[in-house]
């Protein structure tokens, strides 16, 4: 599968296995938003990623705050 260049929306991925899979996605070339709440570590995370990562606080439960983040993505 081609990585390199795609964008990816993760969710969960301030730890455990989403932040795996959103690492793997970025060592990989793609460009990776980071879901997660808004009192997780996303920020932190996406920082520790670098370029082509963002995160944006987004409770998955909730269709409003995810039409908001694919938005943002």
């Amino acid at each position: 599968m081609k990585i390199d260049g795609i964008n990816a929306v993760v969710t969960g991925a301030a730890s455990g296995l989403g932040l795996a899979t959103a690492q793997r996605l970025h060592s990989n070339g793609a460009s990776v938003t980071l879901l997660d709440l808004a009192n997780s570590e996303g920020a932190q995370r996406a920082a520790e990623l670098g370029d082509r990562a963002q995160f944006v606080p987004c409770d998955i439960t909730s269709e409003d705050e995810v039409a908001a983040a694919m938005a943002q993505a």
